[in-house]
């Protein structure tokens, strides 16, 4: 994976814009119930959820993993008292005792990331034995992408957000489906990271597509399909209209074997 291309223009915004959402990544934390030892968060950035579940699950040992060392000096500044790595090989805790929390990151290994390092990242996920998988992301169900609904299509043209319409259709193509607006609905008030942001693929693999990836040794235990609730807000504070297609997934799968 080429990390420098995945360098982010403005960090600190960056940073600020994952706060918005921490209560809602924590949305396992009372839904796993079988006793584990450790919490590794996958795609840790500078720890600042690790810092928020702390004080809340104390009893459990935290472990960041990264592919930035940017990020994981971040880290261990930020958050002293957990360990935090940038090379895979080198986590040492027992799997088999802990849950992966994979939060904002399957779109950004896909985004970024080779077929090398996509395959890569599932072994590591439902190939290394952990008890527990929790995932969030942002997913669209293939059964929504039906036309464009033209009057929302309509609304945005007509708006502030025009030229930054057509900077994504350069890169995506004209918008015929509803998938296609609500990728560019989540994306269009990151201004600051425009070039990084435009580019990237939040919509890499459809909800169905992640639930066959779900192997035998695993059940779902936990499925929510939503519409981010900020999201919502503000594409009827800028456009006067409401997107109820479901643009996340959380997950909490938990191994049966």
């Amino acid at each position: 994976m080429d990390i420098d291309s995945n360098r982010i223009s403005d960090l600190n915004i960056y940073l600020t814009r994952m706060q918005r959402s921490i209560l809602d990544k924590m949305f396992f934390m009372d839904k796993v119930f079988e006793p584990f030892q450790y919490i590794l968060d996958f795609g840790c950035a500078n720890g600042e959820l690790i810092r928020a579940m702390k004080p809340m699950l104390p009893d459990y040992s935290y472990i960041g993993y990264d592919i930035s060392r940017e990020m994981i000096e971040a880290a261990r500044e930020h958050v002293p008292d957990a360990q935090f790595f940038d090379d895979w090989s080198r986590i040492g805790i027992p799997f088999e005792k802990s849950l992966l929390n994979i939060s904002s990151t399957i779109h950004e290994v896909y985004s970024y990331g080779e077929e090398a390092d996509i395959e890569t990242f599932w072994d590591r996920v439902f190939g290394s034995g952990f008890q527990y998988v929790t995932i969030r992301d942002m997913m669209f169900a293939q059964a929504e992408a039906y036309p464009v609904r033209e009057e929302q299509l309509a609304a945005v043209r007509e708006s502030d957000c025009a030229e930054l319409l057509d900077s994504f259709e350069d890169v995506w193509g004209k918008i015929t489906d509803q998938r296609q607006l609500a990728h560019f609905l989540l994306k269009y008030k990151y201004t600051q990271n425009w070039e990084r942001e435009v580019h990237e693929n939040y919509f890499p693999l459809c909800t169905e597509e992640l639930l066959q990836r779900i192997p035998d040794h695993y059940r779902l235990v936990y499925k929510d399909v939503f519409t981010l609730p900020y999201a919502a807000w503000q594409i009827r504070k800028d456009f006067g209209f409401t997107l109820t297609e479901h643009t996340h997934i959380k997950l909490i799968l938990e191994r049966i074997r």
